[in-house]
C-alpha cells in the first residue's frame, strides 16, 4: 500500500471516476450521527479562515479521515478509474455536500462558486461518450443499491430518499449560515476556498499484491461499523469475482433486495440489536450448520461453513434468496389459524429459537411437508413452549432444543412432524422436558398463574382459550391480539385482587377466604376485558360486575365460562354467585381445554394415521423448497 495525504484538489478537481463496488454496503450515514458533525467541521475551519484573513495567521488544514482505493482498467473512457475499497460513506458525502453548496451559490447568482464547484462535481464530457454512459459525468459512482438515488438527486430531479435528505440539510444549513454573514458573497467565497485547500483526506492506493476484499474485511468506516451481513456480503462477492462469475449478474438476481431499507432495520433478538439480515443470516446458518454460535461470530462461523463445505457461490446466493422469502412470509404470516396464533405467541414471549426449525420446515415446501403436517409439527413446538412457560420452566437450553429438532427432522423430512414429536417426547430433565398433562392441568388449575408468571404469559393463555371457544357461528373467529400488538386486551380478576371490600366471606362459614389471596390469581378467576373496561369494573361486587361484564364483554370466555355456566358444570344457579367453588369449576374446565389446545405428544401421535406422507423419493427431489419459490440451491442433500 502507498500513502499519501492530499486537498480535494487531488481528488475531485481532476476528470476521474471513484467506483464504488458492489460487494460495499449501501449509504447509511445519517445527520445526527455524521452530517452534523461533518458541517460542524467545514463551518469551524471557514470560519477560523476568514478570522485569518484579518489576522494574517496561517491556518492548519483539517483531516477528514481515510479513504482506501484500488486502480482500475479503463473502460469505454478515458477517465482516470478508482475503486473505493473504504470510506464511500465520506466520499458520497463529500459529494453531496458540495452539490449542496453549488445549489446555494446558484441560488446567490454566484457564478464564479457555482463554476468551480462544478468542476469538484463532473467529468468532461469531452473525455467520453455521453450518450453511451450518461453517469460517467459522476466523480463519484455508489454501489448498485444507491445509483438510482445518487442520479436522480446529482440531476436536480431530488426524491424522499436518505441522499436528497442530506442534500436538503446541507443546503439548509448553509444557507442559514451564509445569509448571517455581513457580506454574504465573501463567505461563500470563504467556503469554495476552503473546500479545495483546507480539507485533507490521507489516501491509500492498494498495490498489485494487495487484495481488495481482504482489506475490505479489516477496515470500518468512521461513522458505521460494517455488519456481519456486509462481511457475508464481501465474501461471496469476492469468491464470485475469483471464479469468474458475472457479478453484477448475481447481485440484481439475488442479492439486491438485502440492501433495501426493510433489511437493514435494527431488531432486538435477547440483549443484543443488530440488522434484520444479520438475524435472518443467523438463524438460516444455524439451521444449515445445526451448530450454536454467538451473533458475534456470524460471520466466522459462515466463513467457516463456506470453506468446509465448499458450496458453489451462485448456489449459496440462490438458497439465501429463497429462504429470505420463507423468512418473509413467515414475519408477515396472518395472526391466525395454527400457524398464525403459534407465530404471534413467538413474538409476545420474545423467544425466536425455534426460527431456523420454522425456516427448515417451510423450505420443506407442501411437496415434501404437506401444510396438515407442517401444523402438527407447529403445534407441538406451540404446545412444548407454552407448557413450559406456564409451569415457569427455563427456556436457557433453547437453542440447543431447537438446533437438535432441526437435526432430528432432517433425517426424513417427509415425516418432520412425527420425528419432532418423537425428539421433544424423548427430552429429559428441567431444562428440556415436554410437560406431562398431569403437571399442565395442576398448574393451570392449582398455581396463582397470574402473581407467579409474567403477564404476557397469561395473557396468551387466555387469548388461545378464547379462541378455542369461538366456532364458525362467532362474528369473530380470532381474539384480537394483546397489548403487545396494540389491541389492548388486559387481564380481569373477576374475584378482585382486594376482594375484602365488597366479597366478604359468609358469616357461617370461617374456612371460606382462608384461601382466597391465592385463588383469586388462578386461572378460574381470570378473564379478559379492554383497557377501558378495567379500571371501571375495580373492586366491584359480584352483581355489579356481572352486569358491566354482560353489557360491554363479547367475549366467549367470559359469556360462555362465566357468566353462563361452562358445558361441564350445571347450570342451575350458576350466576347467583361468584365464590371459591365457582372459581375451582371454571378452572377445571379452562384446563381441560387447554389440554386440547397445547396436546401432548401421545394426544399427537394418535392423529398420525389420518395425515398423509409423500414418498421419500419425492421428498428428496423437492425438499426445502416452498411451491412458490424456484427450486435452486443447495437442496436436501446439504443437510
Amino acid at each position: 500500500m502507498k500513502a499519501d495525504t492530499v486537498d480535494l484538489r487531488r481528488i475531485f478537481g481532476k476528470d476521474v471516476r471513484y467506483t464504488v463496488p458492489l460487494f460495499q454496503r449501501p449509504y447509511v450515514w445519517n445527520r445526527d450521527e455524521n452530517w452534523t458533525a461533518l458541517w460542524e467541521d467545514i463551518r469551524r475551519v471557514i470560519e477560523r479562515t476568514e478570522r485569518a484573513g484579518d489576522s494574517g495567521d496561517t491556518v492548519a488544514p483539517h483531516f477528514l479521515g481515510a479513504v482506501v482505493f484500488d486502480k482500475t482498467p479503463y473502460l469505454s473512457s478515458n477517465l482516470e478509474t478508482r475503486q473505493v475499497i473504504d470510506g464511500q460513506q465520506r466520499l458520497t458525502t463529500l459529494q453531496l455536500f458540495l452539490y449542496a453548496a453549488r445549489l446555494s451559490a446558484a441560488g446567490m447568482d454566484h457564478e464564479r462558486s457555482v463554476r468551480l464547484l462544478g468542476k469538484f462535481l463532473e467529468n468532461d464530457e469531452d473525455l467520453f461518450d455521453i450518450g453511451q454512459h450518461p453517469d460517467h459525468r459522476y466523480k463519484v459512482w455508489p454501489t448498485n443499491a444507491d445509483r438510482d438515488q445518487f442520479r436522480a438527486v446529482m440531476s436536480g430531479q431530488g426524491g424522499a430518499g436518505v441522499l436528497a435528505q442530506a442534500v436538503s440539510y446541507f443546503r439548509e444549513e448553509i444557507d442559514t449560515w451564509v445569509a448571517e454573514a455581513a457580506e454574504p458573497a465573501d463567505r461563500l467565497d470563504a467556503l469554495v476556498q476552503t473546500m479545495r485547500e483546507q480539507l485533507r483526506l490521507v489516501i491509500i492506493d492498494l498495490e498489485e499484491h494487495d487484495d481488495a476484499q481482504v482489506v475490505f474485511e479489516t477496515l470500518n468506516s468512521r461513522g458505521t461499523p460494517l455488519e456481519h451481513a456486509d462481511l457475508v456480503k464481501n465474501l461471496l462477492f469476492r469468491d464470485a469475482e475469483h471464479a469468474g462469475a458475472d457479478v453484477d449478474r448475481l447481485y440484481k438476481t439475488y442479492w439486491s433486495p438485502f440492501d433495501q431499507a426493510e433489511w437493514r432495520v435494527e431488531q432486538t433478538t435477547g440483549r443484543i440489536t443488530r440488522s434484520r439480515l444479520d438475524v435472518f443470516l443467523t438463524y438460516w446458518l444455524t439451521m444449515r450448520t445445526r451448530r450454536e454460535f454467538t451473533s458475534s461470530a456470524l460471520f466466522k462461523e459462515f466463513e467457516h461453513w463456506l470453506r468446509s463445505d465448499a458450496p458453489a457461490t451462485e448456489d449459496v446466493f440462490a438458497e439465501l434468496a429463497q429462504y429470505a422469502e420463507i423468512y418473509d412470509q413467515i414475519d408477515q404470516h396472518p395472526l391466525d389459524g395454527v400457524e398464525g396464533r403459534f407465530l404471534y405467541r413467538m413474538k409476545v414471549l420474545q423467544t425466536s429459537t425455534p426460527m431456523p426449525l420454522l425456516l427448515f420446515l417451510y423450505g420443506l415446501g407442501d411437496a415434501v411437508l404437506p401444510p396438515e403436517r407442517r401444523q402438527r409439527a407447529i403445534r407441538a413446538i406451540d404446545s412444548y413452549i407454552v407448557r413450559r412457560a406456564v409451569l415457569n420452566l427455563s427456556n436457557r437450553d433453547y437453542n440447543h432444543v431447537f438446533r437438535d429438532l432441526v437435526a432430528a427432522a432432517s433425517q426424513q423430512p417427509e415425516r418432520a412432524d412425527v420425528l419432532i414429536i418423537d425428539a421433544l417426547r424423548a427430552m429429559q430433565g428441567q431444562h428440556r422436558e415436554w410437560p406431562t398433562d398431569a403437571a399442565f392441568q395442576a398448574a393451570l388449575e392449582q398455581d396463582p398463574i397470574y402473581a407467579r408468571l409474567y403477564r404476557h404469559r397469561v395473557r396468551i393463555l387466555l387469548e388461545g382459550l378464547e379462541d378455542e371457544l369461538r366456532t364458525g357461528h362467532t362474528e369473530q373467529l380470532t381474539v384480537p391480539v394483546g397489548e403487545h400488538f396494540g389491541a389492548k386486551l388486559t387481564i380481569e380478576h373477576v374475584m378482585p385482587q382486594s376482594w375484602e371490600e365488597n366479597w366478604p366471606v359468609l358469616e357461617d362459614d370461617a374456612t371460606e377466604g382462608a384461601d382466597r389471596h391465592e385463588l383469586v390469581h388462578t386461572l378460574g378467576n381470570l378473564t379478559l376485558v379492554t383497557a377501558r373496561l378495567n379500571p371501571a369494573l375495580g373492586n366491584m361486587g359480584w352483581e355489579d360486575k356481572k352486569r358491566w361484564l354482560g353489557e360491554h364483554s363479547l367475549l366467549r370466555l367470559t359469556h360462555g365460562t362465566l357468566l353462563n355456566a361452562p358445558p361441564t358444570v350445571a347450570a342451575e344457579g350458576w350466576a347467583v354467585s361468584w365464590d371459591e367453588h365457582r372459581i375451582r369449576e371454571r378452572g377445571a374446565y379452562l384446563a381441560s381445554l387447554a389440554l386440547t389446545i397445547w396436546p401432548s405428544a401421545g394426544q399427537l401421535v394418535e392423529a398420525d394415521a389420518n395425515v398423509s406422507v409423500i414418498p421419500a423419493e419425492r421428498a428428496e427431489e423437492s425438499a426445502h423448497f416452498p411451491s412458490s419459490v424456484p427450486r435452486k440451491g443447495l437442496g436436501v442433500r446439504g443437510f
